[in-house]
């Protein structure tokens, strides 16, 4: 993925940052997603980073500063459905600094259950917290469908599946192979 550049592109080279921008508190501020937009999205894993564009910079050199740990969704259907999720208040990552009047950009990632990678990006400039810049974050404009969940990411080695592990063979792999269009070389110790 190309996170951005001196091109001035933002998300896997696609539009350039905009010069319409949104305030967002120097301290952090809300997040709402409409998650079931699009059909196939009954569960997906949702990434949130900003980019810090540089001083003189046309964009953030990259999207590495995570703001909110990994988490899952869980919607009510693979269909388009209706409601959102709401974080009303995004911390800034710990040991940058930031200052009002510079730009960042926010990115949500959201990997569907299907494979696809969803990423859309808000240019922000960062004003003083209280700003009348911001919209006033209210149960009306930040709340939680009830129809959607949350569950966290993590990795473990303690869980099992009590599953036999069964390694594949030599002609199962060539088979898969064949099936998915790809050439592989194998190698056997």
């Amino acid at each position: 993925m190309k996170a951005s550049g001196a091109d001035g592109y933002t998300v896997g080279g696609g539009m350039p940052q905009t010069t319409n921008r949104s305030s967002w508190p120097i301290s952090g501020g809300a997040l709402s997603v409409q998650p079931g937009w699009f059909p196939g999205h009954s569960k997906a894993q949702v990434y949130v980073n900003i980019g810090i564009q540089e001083m003189g910079a046309l964009a953030p050199p990259n999207m590495s500063h995570p703001v909110v740990p990994p988490f899952e969704i869980t919607g009510p259907s693979n269909d388009n459905y209706p409601g959102q999720w709401c974080i009303p208040q995004i911390g800034m990552p710990a040991n940058v600094s930031l200052q009002v009047g510079q730009n960042i950009t926010l990115q949500v990632i959201e990997l569907a259950q299907h494979g696809a990678a969803l990423y859309s990006c808000v240019d922000l400039t960062l004003v003083e917290d209280g700003s009348s810049q911001v919209e006033t974050v209210t149960p009306d404009n930040c709340y939680n469908d009830t129809d959607i969940g949350f569950q966290l990411v993590f990795t473990t080695a303690a869980l099992a599946s009590g599953a036999p592990h069964v390694l594949p063979t030599t002609s199962s792999l060539l088979a898969l192979a064949a099936a998915l269009g790809l050439s592989a070389v194998l190698a056997f110790v």
